[in-house]
């Protein structure tokens, strides 16, 4: 009897369910024009802004765009997947504008257009079942919104970051030149932390940031153990400084090179938005790796412009 009733209940759901879409895929085709047009986007590149200093050195660019966010006549039609072909229900001409969208901490489930790059706007002649195809959209970091609080490519002896409680010479954020294992320019940053080392912190140079709104950190990297990322500062000049974890970037040394994209707002508003700050990186142990190794580049950390 109880598998009866489960079953009866399964088949309730599935029933109620493709109603549901029916019902959607309904309104989502009610107006005037039942019958859509189409765009095929392929996807975006992001190229040099000769207006932001260290835009041409290699590595700068660097990205992880995943996604679309499509308006037409400025409203708002959908997020979707690259390279995607995209159903319209207009014709004639009609203003497009293509955002590009990421992927916030690297999770599928928090994405975002990004305020940090320009967009695509052009007016396209919609046609019935036709397929308008925009090709990849060059794109560059907005100069008139982006501060690059932190930028460090690796590509100057004077790093951006340095360990905690140590003299520079002792540091143990080093660089490496190594063909096979740099993606971009001549150099990348590297940390290393044996089975049997007492892990450690490499703190950033102080940053500044008044406007309490985005607040994002860029970082390349590739590891067999993982890396921590976090926040450090005072939440009153007379308390003491406090470390928060922000997050933790797994092990990806099958995979290779990644990118991510990383909000830093929530944790500074858990230091009270302080004024100055600092980011630093942590190796953690990982079980069964005698040698751990992280390597990271094109560390940028990006906010709108101070009030």
């Amino acid at each position: 009897m109880r598998e009866k009733l489960l079953s009866n209940s399964y088949l309730t759901i599935l029933s109620v369910f493709l109603f549901s879409i029916f019902i959607v895929s309904c309104n989502e085709f009610e107006g005037d024009q039942e019958v859509p047009s189409f765009i095929y986007i392929k996807g975006f590149n992001v190229v040099e802004n000769p207006a932001i200093s260290q835009s041409s050195v290699d590595g700068f660019q660097s990205s992880a765009i995943t996604d679309a966010w499509v308006y037409v006549d400025n409203i708002y039609i959908g997020t979707y997947s690259l390279p995607s072909k995209v159903p319209i229900l207009k014709k004639g001409n009609h203003k497009i504008e293509i955002k590009p969208g990421i992927k916030l901490n690297g999770i599928a489930l928090t994405r975002s257009d990004y305020p940090f790059y320009t967009s695509y706007t052009a007016t396209h002649n919609l046609r019935e079942l036709e397929t308008d195809t925009i090709d990849t959209m060059d794109i560059t970091y907005r100069d008139d919104f982006s501060v690059f609080a932190i930028s460090e490519l690796f590509e100057n002896s004077f790093l951006s970051f340095s360990t905690e409680g140590l003299m520079q010479d002792t540091n143990k954020l080093n660089t490496c030149n190594h063909a096979d294992t740099v993606e971009w320019g001549t150099t990348c940053g590297a940390m290393y932390l044996d089975a049997s080392e007492i892990p450690y912190r490499i703190i950033s140079d102080t940053i500044k940031c008044t406007n309490k709104s985005t607040l994002v950190m860029e970082i390349d990297y590739w590891c067999n153990i993982p890396l921590g990322i976090g926040m450090m500062g005072k939440p009153s000049p007379a308390a003491q400084t406090q470390y928060l974890n922000v997050m933790t970037l797994n092990p990806n040394d099958k995979k290779g090179w990644q990118k991510v994209y990383i909000v830093l707002g929530k944790v500074w508003q858990q230091l009270s938005y302080p004024e100055n700050f600092r980011v630093f990186l942590t190796p953690q142990k990982k079980k069964g790796v005698q040698k751990g190794w992280i390597y990271i580049d094109n560390i940028k950390i990006i906010h709108y412009p101070n009030n």
